[in-house]
């Protein structure tokens, strides 16, 4: 009865998260071997405002924008005599009361990439304008903060010369005519530079057909610069990719009372992927030992992203479908029983686990909700294009018991429709 629930809440929690990629709002992955070495000692705050006090109040920390970017962040304290406000990113920030008698201040946490000044307001007019600049003598020989999610896609800067930036990308997959055609959108914000209008970042470019852009670019002393940003990635993507798998496998199994004693098995594996959209696939396998006893099973699943989180780098997905199964006890069985199971299961999937570009690492299960058939599924798989897979399957059903566990190598077979 367990089952049955756990089984009917996965399904409405799928159910209820498809169209929401983002449900579980944890902060980023400890990520210092990759972030620029960016302190609060780096930078200058300029006004002229007699009256005004600014100060940082706390160390560099690092968000994501909507635009994919990681952004460092201060927060800063402006306090002043009264009937002072502030204007910042759309937002006007109103003051609180100090504890000294005739002072009020404010709270504003801003972006040390953004170029986008605050404005200093009083009586109805702009007193002035607040700027964070960094120093040149401070910056480190790290300036370029390439985020993970241009990894695989040869990126690559030229024309800027130690001014901080940020880079993000984001795949998107169109179809047209049957067929997956990508996209790259990269986002960009200098510390230091603008395009020529001045307009405030970030800025987006958005590659179809070509894979290189070239932008001038300007800072507040009019010093133009001409930056490159070239990308590879492939001008279609196939829906159906393939894989296989061997390993030795160790195999038990048992049947009416008589029990075979464990047994070093070749084991023989096939997967595919056939993509549906940005969220759902069409998963299938294939698992065969085979030597005097056979174990056979083959899934067919619609796989879902429930969410994404930890830097979008973790993905949870849960596995809908069900399994044929076959098995025969030994040689002198002639027939081999044959079954139809419905265990159902969820993914885990980390990308670029420890600092390992462009590898995996993802653990899952299955687990059967139907009271007459036990089946538990479990796996670990790491790697890249090739990857080790840990496996532990257990089935009983009627007297009848198989269950392995074993370390295949897995590898692609291609790309196809």
């Amino acid at each position: 009865m367990k089952k049955i629930i756990l089984s009917c809440l996965l399904i409405l929690l799928t159910q209820d998260l498809w169209a929401n990629q983002n449900f579980l709002p944890l902060p980023l992955i400890n990520r210092n071997d990759k972030l620029l070495n960016i302190t609060k000692d780096q930078f200058a705050i300029n006004h002229d405002i007699k009256e005004l006090s600014v100060v940082f109040t706390s160390d560099v920390r690092w968000e994501r924008s909507s635009q994919n970017l990681l952004l460092p962040f201060v927060k800063l304290r402006l306090k002043a005599s009264k009937h002072y406000y502030y204007r910042y990113k759309g937002v006007t920030y109103l003051p609180q009361l100090s504890d000294k008698e005739g002072e009020e201040f404010t709270d504003i946490d801003y972006s040390l990439f953004d170029t986008e000044k605050i404005s200093v307001i009083k009586d109805r007019n702009k007193s002035g304008e607040i700027t964070i600049k960094g120093l040149s003598s401070q910056i480190k020989t790290k300036t370029v903060l390439m985020d993970y999610s241009c990894s695989g896609y040869n990126l690559q800067v030229s024309g800027f010369e130690g001014e901080f930036l940020s880079i993000g990308c984001e795949l998107n997959r169109d179809v047209r005519d049957g067929n997956i055609v990508p996209g790259l959108k990269v986002f960009w914000i200098s510390n230091e530079y603008r395009i020529p209008d001045q307009s405030s970042g970030p800025y987006l470019i958005s590659f179809t057909d070509g894979r290189e852009a070239k932008i001038p670019v300007m800072n507040e002393k009019g010093e133009e610069k001409l930056i490159s940003i070239k990308v590879q990635f492939p001008k279609r993507l196939h829906k159906l990719r393939m894989a296989g798998g061997v390993g030795p496998y160790f195999y038990k199994n048992a049947q009416d009372g008589a029990e075979k004693e464990t047994q070093t098995l070749p084991s023989v594996m096939l997967y595919g992927n056939y993509y549906l959209n940005n969220i759902h696939s069409l998963k299938f396998f294939e698992a065969l030992v085979m030597k005097e006893s056979i174990f056979n099973h083959a899934g067919l699943y619609v796989g879902s992203e429930l969410g994404k989180f930890y830097d979008d780098r973790l993905v949870i997905s849960s596995l809908l479908g069900l399994q044929a199964l076959s098995y025969r006890f030994d040689q002198a069985q002639t027939r081999v029983f044959t079954q139809i199971i419905f265990p159902q299961g969820i993914e885990l999937l980390m990308h670029h686990p420890w600092g390992l570009e462009n590898y995996r690492f993802s653990v899952g299960g299955f687990l059967s909700p139907q009271r007459d058939v036990t089946y538990q599924n479990f796996w670990a798989r790491f790697g890249s294009k090739v990857f080790l897979e840990f496996n532990y399957i257990n089935w009983e059903y009627a007297g009848m018991q198989a269950s392995m566990y074993g370390l295949s190598v897995g590898f692609p077979l291609g790309q196809f429709l």
